[in-house]
Protein backbone atom coordinates (compact mmCIF):
# COMPACT_ATOMS: atom_id res chain seq x y z
CA UNK A 1 0.00 0.00 0.00
CA UNK A 2 1.42 3.49 -0.92
CA UNK A 3 2.08 5.72 2.27
CA UNK A 4 -0.58 8.11 0.52
CA UNK A 5 -3.30 6.05 0.60
CA UNK A 6 -6.00 7.59 2.81
CA UNK A 7 -7.24 5.79 5.39
CA UNK A 8 -9.98 5.45 8.35
CA UNK A 9 -9.24 4.23 12.06
CA UNK A 10 -12.28 3.29 14.12
CA UNK A 11 -12.35 2.46 17.99
CA UNK A 12 -14.98 0.97 20.52
CA UNK A 13 -14.56 -1.49 23.75
CA UNK A 14 -10.56 -1.39 23.30
CA UNK A 15 -10.59 -2.50 19.89
CA UNK A 16 -9.40 -0.64 17.36
CA UNK A 17 -9.36 -1.32 13.77
CA UNK A 18 -7.49 0.78 10.78
CA UNK A 19 -8.43 0.41 7.23
CA UNK A 20 -7.45 1.22 3.56
CA UNK A 21 -9.67 2.61 1.30
CA UNK A 22 -7.46 1.10 -1.30
CA UNK A 23 -9.54 -2.48 -1.68
CA UNK A 24 -11.26 -2.07 1.73
CA UNK A 25 -7.73 -4.02 3.33
CA UNK A 26 -7.54 -4.29 7.53
CA UNK A 27 -4.54 -3.00 8.08
CA UNK A 28 -4.06 -3.39 11.60
CA UNK A 29 -6.12 -4.70 14.35
CA UNK A 30 -5.64 -3.97 18.34
CA UNK A 31 -6.85 -4.45 21.60
CA UNK A 32 -6.10 -2.78 25.15
CA UNK A 33 -4.66 -4.65 27.49
CA UNK A 34 -6.65 -3.84 30.83
CA UNK A 35 -3.93 -4.63 32.89
CA UNK A 36 -0.81 -2.84 31.33
CA UNK A 37 -3.24 -0.22 29.20
CA UNK A 38 -0.74 -1.79 26.07
CA UNK A 39 -2.37 -1.86 22.98
CA UNK A 40 -2.27 -5.65 21.33
CA UNK A 41 -2.05 -7.26 17.86
CA UNK A 42 -4.82 -9.71 16.65
CA UNK A 43 -3.78 -9.45 13.32
CA UNK A 44 -0.07 -8.54 11.79
CA UNK A 45 -0.13 -5.11 10.86
CA UNK A 46 0.51 -4.97 6.53
CA UNK A 47 3.01 -2.74 7.03
CA UNK A 48 5.26 -5.96 8.43
CA UNK A 49 4.45 -7.93 5.27
CA UNK A 50 4.42 -6.28 1.89
CA UNK A 51 3.02 -8.48 -0.88
CA UNK A 52 1.51 -10.73 1.52
CA UNK A 53 -1.98 -9.47 0.99
CA UNK A 54 -2.08 -9.04 4.81
CA UNK A 55 -5.73 -7.89 5.68
CA UNK A 56 -6.79 -8.29 1.85
CA UNK A 57 -10.70 -8.45 0.90
CA UNK A 58 -10.64 -11.04 -1.93
CA UNK A 59 -12.60 -10.71 -4.87
CA UNK A 60 -14.22 -11.50 -7.25
CA UNK A 61 -12.53 -14.43 -6.30
CA UNK A 62 -10.46 -15.79 -3.12
CA UNK A 63 -7.18 -17.76 -3.44
CA UNK A 64 -6.08 -18.54 -7.00
CA UNK A 65 -7.26 -19.38 -10.48
CA UNK A 66 -5.12 -21.57 -11.94
CA UNK A 67 -3.16 -20.65 -15.46
CA UNK A 68 -5.22 -16.98 -15.04
CA UNK A 69 -7.89 -18.41 -17.42
CA UNK A 70 -11.65 -19.53 -16.77
CA UNK A 71 -14.76 -20.43 -18.97
CA UNK A 72 -18.31 -18.88 -18.17
CA UNK A 73 -20.96 -19.06 -20.21
CA UNK A 74 -19.03 -20.76 -22.95
CA UNK A 75 -17.15 -17.81 -22.78
CA UNK A 76 -13.32 -17.79 -22.81
CA UNK A 77 -11.55 -15.35 -20.32
CA UNK A 78 -7.37 -14.30 -19.39
CA UNK A 79 -6.99 -12.56 -16.14
CA UNK A 80 -3.89 -10.55 -15.91
CA UNK A 81 -1.44 -13.44 -13.62
CA UNK A 82 -0.42 -11.31 -10.50
CA UNK A 83 1.47 -14.68 -9.38
CA UNK A 84 5.62 -15.06 -11.09
CA UNK A 85 5.92 -17.99 -9.37
CA UNK A 86 2.63 -20.43 -11.07
CA UNK A 87 1.05 -18.02 -13.53
CA UNK A 88 -1.90 -17.53 -11.13
CA UNK A 89 -4.16 -15.04 -11.03
CA UNK A 90 -4.39 -14.63 -7.48
CA UNK A 91 -6.88 -12.93 -4.95
CA UNK A 92 -9.27 -10.97 -7.14
CA UNK A 93 -9.23 -7.38 -8.18
CA UNK A 94 -10.79 -5.54 -5.46
CA UNK A 95 -7.66 -4.95 -3.67
CA UNK A 96 -7.36 -2.16 -6.52
CA UNK A 97 -9.96 -0.55 -6.47
CA UNK A 98 -10.52 2.76 -4.43
CA UNK A 99 -13.34 2.76 -2.25
CA UNK A 100 -14.90 5.92 -0.75
CA UNK A 101 -16.62 6.35 2.78
CA UNK A 102 -20.30 6.41 2.07
CA UNK A 103 -20.66 6.77 5.96
CA UNK A 104 -18.67 6.71 9.66
CA UNK A 105 -18.87 6.58 13.04
CA UNK A 106 -16.41 6.56 15.88
CA UNK A 107 -16.91 2.54 15.95
CA UNK A 108 -17.77 1.84 12.26
CA UNK A 109 -17.29 2.64 8.61
CA UNK A 110 -19.34 1.76 5.77
CA UNK A 111 -16.67 1.82 2.13
CA UNK A 112 -18.45 1.32 -1.44
CA UNK A 113 -16.81 0.89 -4.62
CA UNK A 114 -17.14 -0.84 -8.08
CA UNK A 115 -15.25 -3.08 -9.94
CA UNK A 116 -15.50 -1.98 -13.32
CA UNK A 117 -15.88 -4.79 -16.50
CA UNK A 118 -12.24 -5.78 -18.05
CA UNK A 119 -11.20 -8.17 -20.58
CA UNK A 120 -10.60 -10.68 -17.88
CA UNK A 121 -13.46 -10.33 -15.83
CA UNK A 122 -16.17 -8.28 -18.17
CA UNK A 123 -18.74 -7.76 -14.88
CA UNK A 124 -19.82 -4.75 -13.21
CA UNK A 125 -19.57 -5.30 -9.42
CA UNK A 126 -20.95 -3.01 -6.96
CA UNK A 127 -19.51 -3.46 -3.16
CA UNK A 128 -20.51 -2.42 0.21
CA UNK A 129 -17.69 -3.08 2.71
CA UNK A 130 -18.52 -2.36 6.47
CA UNK A 131 -16.40 -2.71 9.52
CA UNK A 132 -17.31 -2.70 12.84
CA UNK A 133 -15.62 -2.70 16.16
CA UNK A 134 -17.32 -3.42 19.85
CA UNK A 135 -16.15 -4.30 23.17
CA UNK A 136 -18.21 -7.29 23.51
CA UNK A 137 -17.88 -8.58 19.48
CA UNK A 138 -14.78 -7.55 18.41
CA UNK A 139 -14.28 -6.55 14.83
CA UNK A 140 -16.99 -7.72 12.25
CA UNK A 141 -16.71 -7.33 8.96
CA UNK A 142 -18.94 -7.78 6.11
CA UNK A 143 -19.11 -7.76 2.38
CA UNK A 144 -21.75 -7.20 0.34
CA UNK A 145 -21.82 -7.54 -3.68
CA UNK A 146 -24.37 -7.51 -6.12
CA UNK A 147 -23.80 -7.41 -10.02
CA UNK A 148 -24.61 -4.72 -12.47
CA UNK A 149 -24.73 -5.23 -15.76
CA UNK A 150 -23.72 -2.30 -18.03
CA UNK A 151 -26.78 -2.89 -19.81
CA UNK A 152 -29.84 -2.96 -17.87
CA UNK A 153 -32.03 -3.83 -21.05
CA UNK A 154 -34.28 -6.76 -19.40
CA UNK A 155 -34.80 -7.43 -22.90
CA UNK A 156 -31.57 -7.40 -24.40
CA UNK A 157 -30.77 -11.21 -25.04
CA UNK A 158 -26.83 -10.40 -24.53
CA UNK A 159 -27.82 -10.05 -20.72
CA UNK A 160 -31.37 -12.16 -20.16
CA UNK A 161 -29.98 -14.94 -17.68
CA UNK A 162 -26.73 -13.85 -17.17
CA UNK A 163 -24.74 -14.34 -14.45
CA UNK A 164 -21.44 -12.69 -13.08
CA UNK A 165 -19.08 -15.87 -11.55
CA UNK A 166 -18.10 -14.75 -7.91
CA UNK A 167 -16.16 -15.97 -4.89
CA UNK A 168 -14.79 -13.63 -1.96
CA UNK A 169 -12.66 -14.61 1.19
CA UNK A 170 -10.58 -12.69 3.83
CA UNK A 171 -6.78 -12.80 4.29
CA UNK A 172 -6.19 -11.65 8.17
CA UNK A 173 -2.82 -13.16 9.46
CA UNK A 174 -3.91 -14.08 12.90
CA UNK A 175 -1.23 -13.76 15.70
CA UNK A 176 -1.93 -13.71 19.78
CA UNK A 177 -0.35 -9.97 20.55
CA UNK A 178 3.19 -10.83 18.44
CA UNK A 179 3.63 -14.21 20.05
CA UNK A 180 6.15 -16.84 18.35
CA UNK A 181 3.70 -18.62 16.22
CA UNK A 182 5.61 -21.52 17.46
CA UNK A 183 4.30 -21.42 20.84
CA UNK A 184 0.55 -21.09 19.64
CA UNK A 185 -1.70 -23.56 18.82
CA UNK A 186 -4.72 -22.93 16.15
CA UNK A 187 -7.75 -24.82 16.22
CA UNK A 188 -10.27 -25.48 13.58
CA UNK A 189 -12.83 -27.81 13.47
CA UNK A 190 -12.42 -28.81 9.52
CA UNK A 191 -13.15 -32.03 8.12
CA UNK A 192 -11.41 -32.20 5.02
CA UNK A 193 -8.37 -31.05 3.43
CA UNK A 194 -8.27 -30.66 -0.31
CA UNK A 195 -4.96 -32.13 -2.12
CA UNK A 196 -3.74 -28.80 -4.28
CA UNK A 197 -0.95 -28.32 -6.72
CA UNK A 198 0.89 -24.94 -6.98
CA UNK A 199 -0.95 -23.11 -9.59
CA UNK A 200 -3.95 -23.65 -7.37
CA UNK A 201 -5.71 -26.41 -9.46
CA UNK A 202 -7.42 -28.82 -6.93
CA UNK A 203 -6.96 -32.40 -7.69
CA UNK A 204 -8.61 -33.94 -4.94
CA UNK A 205 -9.24 -34.47 -1.23
CA UNK A 206 -8.85 -36.21 1.59
CA UNK A 207 -9.81 -36.79 6.02
CA UNK A 208 -7.95 -34.66 8.16
CA UNK A 209 -4.90 -36.86 9.29
CA UNK A 210 -1.32 -35.93 11.31
CA UNK A 211 0.52 -32.94 10.76
CA UNK A 212 -3.06 -31.28 8.55
CA UNK A 213 -5.41 -32.02 11.59
CA UNK A 214 -6.10 -28.62 13.20
CA UNK A 215 -9.63 -30.40 15.14
CA UNK A 216 -8.08 -30.45 18.60
CA UNK A 217 -5.23 -27.52 18.14
CA UNK A 218 -1.81 -28.86 17.32
CA UNK A 219 1.00 -26.46 18.28
CA UNK A 220 2.17 -24.74 15.55
CA UNK A 221 5.88 -25.62 15.90
CA UNK A 222 7.50 -27.61 13.18
CA UNK A 223 4.07 -27.19 11.26
CA UNK A 224 4.25 -26.08 7.64
CA UNK A 225 0.64 -25.70 6.48
CA UNK A 226 -0.46 -23.87 3.11
CA UNK A 227 -3.74 -25.86 2.32
CA UNK A 228 -7.43 -25.20 1.38
CA UNK A 229 -9.91 -26.74 4.43
CA UNK A 230 -13.49 -27.44 4.20
CA UNK A 231 -16.29 -29.38 5.64
CA UNK A 232 -16.93 -26.83 8.64
CA UNK A 233 -19.71 -26.97 10.67
CA UNK A 234 -22.87 -25.47 8.55
CA UNK A 235 -24.21 -23.65 11.18
CA UNK A 236 -20.70 -21.63 11.45
CA UNK A 237 -17.67 -22.54 12.75
CA UNK A 238 -14.66 -20.46 14.82
CA UNK A 239 -11.03 -21.10 14.58
CA UNK A 240 -9.01 -20.48 17.24
CA UNK A 241 -5.36 -19.19 17.66
CA UNK A 242 -4.13 -20.04 21.22
CA UNK A 243 -1.21 -18.60 23.22
CA UNK A 244 -0.83 -21.38 26.39
CA UNK A 245 1.90 -19.39 28.33
CA UNK A 246 0.24 -15.61 28.31
CA UNK A 247 -3.67 -17.32 28.05
CA UNK A 248 -3.70 -15.02 25.26
CA UNK A 249 -6.40 -15.96 22.53
CA UNK A 250 -7.55 -14.53 19.30
CA UNK A 251 -10.75 -16.27 18.04
CA UNK A 252 -12.45 -16.00 14.43
CA UNK A 253 -16.08 -16.52 13.72
CA UNK A 254 -17.14 -17.38 10.03
CA UNK A 255 -20.14 -19.42 8.28
CA UNK A 256 -18.41 -20.14 5.10
CA UNK A 257 -17.73 -23.47 3.73
CA UNK A 258 -13.96 -23.01 3.14
CA UNK A 259 -10.83 -21.95 4.60
CA UNK A 260 -7.24 -21.30 3.79
CA UNK A 261 -4.85 -22.31 6.50
CA UNK A 262 -1.22 -20.64 5.93
CA UNK A 263 1.56 -20.29 8.52
CA UNK A 264 2.83 -17.12 7.16
CA UNK A 265 6.75 -18.51 6.17
CA UNK A 266 6.35 -14.99 3.57
CA UNK A 267 6.05 -13.05 6.79
CA UNK A 268 9.09 -15.09 8.53
CA UNK A 269 6.28 -16.75 10.76
CA UNK A 270 4.72 -13.53 12.26
CA UNK A 271 1.38 -14.72 11.89
CA UNK A 272 -1.11 -17.94 10.18
CA UNK A 273 -3.62 -16.65 8.18
CA UNK A 274 -6.86 -18.25 8.49
CA UNK A 275 -8.88 -17.35 5.68
CA UNK A 276 -12.80 -17.52 5.03
CA UNK A 277 -13.65 -18.27 1.52
CA UNK A 278 -16.78 -19.21 -0.16
CA UNK A 279 -15.32 -21.24 -2.46
CA UNK A 280 -11.77 -23.11 -2.91
CA UNK A 281 -9.12 -22.65 -5.41
CA UNK A 282 -9.38 -22.42 -8.76
CA UNK A 283 -13.17 -22.09 -8.57
CA UNK A 284 -13.55 -21.02 -11.42
CA UNK A 285 -12.66 -23.91 -13.30
CA UNK A 286 -14.00 -25.85 -11.22
CA UNK A 287 -17.41 -24.86 -10.05
CA UNK A 288 -17.10 -25.91 -6.74
CA UNK A 289 -19.01 -23.81 -4.46
CA UNK A 290 -18.86 -21.20 -6.72
CA UNK A 291 -21.95 -18.32 -6.89
CA UNK A 292 -23.51 -17.46 -10.20
CA UNK A 293 -24.26 -13.66 -9.25
CA UNK A 294 -27.73 -12.57 -10.78
CA UNK A 295 -28.25 -9.30 -12.10
CA UNK A 296 -29.26 -6.69 -8.88
CA UNK A 297 -29.43 -9.73 -6.19
CA UNK A 298 -26.75 -9.15 -3.73
CA UNK A 299 -24.74 -11.40 -2.08
CA UNK A 300 -23.27 -11.28 1.65
CA UNK A 301 -20.39 -12.70 3.59
CA UNK A 302 -18.39 -12.06 6.96
CA UNK A 303 -16.57 -13.19 9.37
CA UNK A 304 -15.85 -11.47 13.18
CA UNK A 305 -12.62 -11.48 15.24
CA UNK A 306 -11.87 -10.57 18.95
CA UNK A 307 -9.46 -11.65 21.63
CA UNK A 308 -9.63 -12.78 25.25
CA UNK A 309 -7.84 -14.27 27.96
CA UNK A 310 -8.52 -17.53 29.12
Amino acid sequence: MSASTPTVTITAGGYTATISLRGGQLLSLTTLDPVSEAQQNLIVPAEKGPGAYSGAVLAPWPNRVAQARYTHAGASYELPANEEATGAALHGLLLDVDLEIQMQRESEVHLVGTIEPSAGYPFRLEVILVYRVAGHLGLTATLSTRYVPENTDHDDASTAGATAPYGAGFHPYLTAADAPLKSCRLRLPARTVAKTKSSGKVVGSKMVSGDLDLTNGPLLAGLTIDHAYTDLPEQGWSAELIHGPSGFVVRMIADTPWAQVYTGESLNRAGVAVEPMTCPPNAFNSGKDLVELEPGVWHRVGYSLEAFHL
